[in-house]
């Protein structure tokens, strides 16, 4: 059993690295650092993506540091993404797909039953569009200007979390995330017109690198009403902070088939910076113990307060999340699918940037499993079908579906053995 979890740990590692270059495809990750992802890991997304306030012992929890008290074994736990998403637009439909990697995590308890921390790899932010504009320059429309705008890139964090028990139903936690990565963005403009054959091109090139420390709190407290019925409530707070990095912009000169001229290097390591906003987050769950567990996360983010590099327009957003789970018999000898733990759930997320001052909302049906293997151990599958956007305004409509395969392992890790 150990070289079979040695095993699929060093697949994982070999996995993250080939796929953790790749994003979701979005036109609506064109903004700033790109599109913020959620923060949890496929337990979570399954479940309405909740888990403020919504702790379990056998999945490791990175929304509040404040649960990872309830973990009392040692896990280890990864999951990756596929994403497939149609785009609907007035002139044209069309589709895309990517993978990538969900998350990779490790927890363990230092003190028992009163401190633990977790490592944790996962993405902040991605960045894949790919866009174009056309229109004409002159009253006889004979002048053709076209832009293409393009980027790539995202932000990846590794996390140090910390859970402390201060009482018997009350604790505490902090999170630490190194924040780093780069973003691509590419705007150029070709010019073509029917009367000459001379058609030409520029192409604006800005590569950013970011790197810096970004820092989270979290608290919960626990109501037992017996030794079933538990209440359990969550809040996290996210400090607003400036990410700080450098810029490199050049600008090329392309030609009629898009091949680069010139090439003008204006600006290298210059010094950049960007706001990430203050946020709040409230949780509440109930659990009858090894059965069900309902929960409600709540989030609030203040964009509008935030000042950047680039100008656009901002609201402050809301994201709300409900979902349960539910096993059949935690305890069932004769049947495998009864200690299976099934759940479903709603998510709502309002985007940041207003886009031809439209409001984008991100709306969502999520849906997994766990299928229990080798004692507490799982493998975790987890759905979720979306859409957001609309076609109003010249902008684009997205529908995707999202499937998130992991595997979570629990041991007794450190213990010193008393027989051979």
């Amino acid at each position: 059993m150990k070289i079979i979890k040695l095993g699929l740990l060093g697949l994982t590692l070999c996995l993250s690295g080939v796929l953790a270059a790749q994003s979701i495809n979005s036109p609506y990750s064109n903004h700033q650092l790109g599109e913020f992802l959620f923060q949890g890991l496929p337990h979570n997304f399954s479940m309405g993506q909740v888990g403020t306030g919504t702790p379990t012992p056998w999945h490791i929890n990175l929304q509040n540091p404040a649960l990872l008290t309830y973990n009392k074994f040692s896990s280890f736990q990864v999951g990756l993404q596929a994403d497939f998403r149609t785009y609907t637009a007035d002139l044209d439909n069309s589709k895309a797909q990517s993978g990538s990697l969900r998350a990779l995590a490790v927890s363990f308890p230092v003190v028992n039953d009163r401190w633990t921390t977790a490592f944790a790899v996962l993405p902040l932010t991605t960045m894949n569009y790919n866009t174009q504009s056309r229109a004409y320059i002159d009253l006889q429309d004979s002048i053709l200007k076209t832009i293409d705008y393009k980027g790539e890139g995202g932000l990846t964090q590794v996390q140090w979390a910390n859970g402390v028990r201060l009482f018997d139903r009350l604790t505490i936690g902090a999170k630490a995330s190194y924040v780093f990565g780069t973003l691509h963005k590419e705007s150029s403009v070709f010019v073509s017109s029917t009367e000459t054959v001379s058609n030409y091109a520029v192409s604006y090139n800005e590569d950013a690198r970011y790197s810096d420390i970004i820092l989270n709190l979290g608290v919960s407290y626990q109501y037992r009403i017996d030794t079933k019925n538990i209440i359990t409530v969550g809040a996290v707070h996210g400090l607003s902070k400036k990410i700080t990095g450098t810029q490199k912009t050049i600008v090329d000169r392309i030609s009629a088939s898009r091949t680069v001229l010139d090439k003008d290097t204006i600006a290298i390591g210059v010094p950049i910076e960007f706001d990430l906003p203050q946020y709040f987050e409230f949780g509440v769950s109930y659990e009858l113990l090894n059965k069900f567990r309902a929960g409600f996360d709540f989030s609030y983010h203040n964009w509008e307060d935030t000042e950047s590099n680039e100008v656009s327009a901002t609201r402050n957003t809301v994201s709300i999340g409900t979902g349960i789970e539910f096993i059949p018999d935690y305890s069932s000898i004769n049947s495998y699918l009864k200690r299976t733990s099934y759940r479903m759930g709603l998510s709502m997320r309002q985007l940041p940037y207003l886009e031809n001052n439209t409001e984008i909302n991100d709306f969502g049906i999520n849906f997994g499993v766990s299928f229990p293997v080798s004692g507490y151990s799982s493998l975790d599958a987890a759905f979720k079908y979306g859409f957001r956007g609309t076609t109003d305004n010249n902008l684009i409509q997205e529908r995707y579906f999202q499937v998130v395969i992991g595997a979570t392992i629990n041991d007794r890790w450190f213990i010193k053995r008393r027989y051979d």
